[in-house]
């Protein structure tokens, strides 16, 4: 079987499609990548003239890579084929926005066969857009693998200063799944730790319903290592902020777990 297309949905619906009809034989099944091998059957699978939709929510999947394969009458299982990355940026965004504790994606490997990652998630915030002013920064996004809260509130950014003690926070605007905030950057400055060559600050977004926060991150668009990839424009603060100290100069980053964190860093002349 060669499939033009293959998605999964925000429900967790395998979605092929061919360029002509195939036949289906036995059925479809998910065999584990690896030695250990392992095998589960696709019992829920409609066909509608080229596009067929394999329902995947219930299957006992645990993390890893799955092949995808059709299994012909006499039992024997063949690689699904595909010329599909799998990846829609409008559907991977729909499908991260939705409560969920398992995330499902198609991959094509370099052979062209189609494969199942599976992966355990927890809520989090993604990171849409981001705004350097001259003394805040400004980042908007949604909840990740979670609800948000019906119309409307105020929630709370928490900056936390990585190794230390300290914390600074903002309002965080709230409306449904949709988050945004302005961080300012003075306190972050007149916290500076000078005998620290690198002050890292985390960020959490706290909601009004006292649910577990919500780290910062950028996971939905699939680029992973966005550290080496990413770079953000950078505020320069005079005097720690305006008591006499260091000039700060800070700017956004993402860490190696592509999570979305300040980085505080004495200003001198030869940075400048």
């Amino acid at each position: 079987m060669h499939a033009e297309l293959s998605r999964i949905d925000a429900a967790d619906v395998l979605e092929l499609r061919f360029a002509a009809e195939e036949e289906l034989g036995a059925g479809l099944a998910l065999l584990r990548d690896g030695a250990d091998g392992g095998s589960v059957p696709i019992p829920d699978v409609e066909r509608e003239g080229r596009v067929l939709r394999a329902r995947l929510a219930d299957l006992p999947l645990e993390d890893g890579t799955w092949n995808v394969v059709s299994i012909d009458r006499s039992g024997r299982p063949a690689p699904v084929l595909t010329r599909d990355s799998g990846l829609s940026l409008s559907g991977r965004f729909d499908y991260v926005r939705q409560r969920r504790t398992r995330d499902l994606r198609t991959i094509r490997d370099p052979r062209g066969r189609l494969r199942l990652v599976t992966s355990s998630v927890t809520p989090y915030a993604e990171v849409e857009w981001v705004e350097v002013g001259t003394d805040t920064i400004t980042v908007s996004g949604f909840f990740a693998y979670t609800a948000g809260g019906d119309g409307a509130a105020v929630g709370e950014v928490v900056a936390r200063q990585r190794s230390l003690d300290g914390v600074v926070t903002a309002p965080a605007a709230l409306d449904g799944d949709a988050f945004r905030c302005a961080i300012p950057l003075e306190p972050i400055a007149g916290a500076h730790e000078p005998e620290r060559k690198h002050n890292e600050w985390d960020l959490w977004l706290r909601t009004p319903d006292d649910q577990a926060e919500l780290r910062l991150a950028s996971h939905a668009d699939d680029v992973v290592g966005k550290k080496g990839k990413v770079v953000f424009a950078r505020a320069d603060l005079a005097g720690g902020g305006g008591d006499g100290g260091p000039a700060v100069r800070i700017r956004p980053y993402y860490t190696v777990k592509d999570e979305f964190s300040l980085l505080a860093t004495e200003r001198n002349e030869a940075s400048a």
